[in-house]
């Protein structure tokens, strides 16, 4: 599986919005997608951490064609909205 592993620093006070976005709008566009497997929004429990995004797809180039899908393009911008910045690390699962 390759799983994208997202941090998310967060504009202040955007802690509700974003999740909500994430299980109302983001949740239901991804999991339609081919290859798709698993994605979960991680709230911090630590002071001061940062939310983290998990989105795991069967393959790479199978993720990858979820990002160039017009659909992305129309859910992705208000997950964004409610960050200062992210940042992404890829994986393969062993």
């Amino acid at each position: 599986m390759f799983v994208l592993n997202v941090e998310l620093n967060l504009k202040s006070g955007s802690e509700q919005a974003l999740e909500k976005t994430f299980k109302t709008i983001f949740v239901p566009a991804v999991s339609q997608q081919e290859g798709f497997v698993q994605t979960e929004l991680l709230r911090p429990t630590d002071v001061g951490a940062n939310y983290r995004l998990f989105l795991g797809f069967s393959t790479q180039p199978l993720q990858q064609q979820w990002v160039a899908q017009p659909l992305h393009q129309e859910v992705w911008p208000q997950m964004e909205a409610y960050f200062d910045k992210y940042s992404v690390l890829t994986y393969n699962t062993v």
